[in-house]
């Protein structure tokens, strides 16, 4: 499973984050659970639009400023849960 966590990271939601000035790691997969790293975006242009498309609700974001790190959490395990609906959590270890 991790791999495949890893995939839809690499293909779908790492080049969003990257475009906004932020990034992604893949921590562990265990019981359902994804941990990540994530280095927060400066300018969140890109990534709003993209977790608005899962569902996030839009009093979760900013335009202007850094998204919330529960938003991306959100946005992300929305994303997650649409190719492997095993996954019930994702956790941020670090934030940077």
């Amino acid at each position: 499973m991790f791999k495949r966590i890893d995939e839809i990271i690499q293909e779908s939601i790492r080049p969003v984050l990257r475009a906004d000035g932020g990034d992604i790691t893949l921590m562990d997969v265990s019981g359902g659970v994804v941990t990540i790293t994530l280095k927060k975006t400066t300018v969140p242009t890109t990534f709003s639009k993209f977790i608005r498309t899962f569902n996030v609700p839009r009093e979760c974001l900013c335009g202007r400023g850094a998204v919330r790190v529960a938003s991306v959490r959100e946005g992300i395990l929305n994303r997650l849960k649409e190719e492997v609906p095993d996954i019930s959590e994702v956790v941020v270890a670090r934030d940077i």
